[in-house]
């Protein structure tokens, strides 16, 4: 699916191209971003809370290095 671009192709912006996109097709897109946007937002969560456990481990395990010195 390669697509060709020359360079005497006229510029098209994205508000000429949503506006000839379909109702069902602009809603399709919509939901697609909302999708992309809570996956986004999820994804960031996880990796907050894996950093925290991790962190709260390293915690832990030197406390307990430093109340053990053997």
């Amino acid at each position: 699916m390669a697509m060709h671009s020359s360079t005497t192709d006229p510029l098209v912006s994205p508000t000429q191209v949503w506006r000839h996109l379909s109702t069902d097709l602009q809603v399709h897109v919509i939901r697609l971003l909302a999708q992309l946007a809570a996956h986004l937002v999820l994804t960031e969560i996880e990796e907050e809370h894996a950093h925290h456990t991790r962190k709260e481990t390293r915690d832990a395990l030197s406390s307990i290095t430093q109340q053990d010195p053997t």
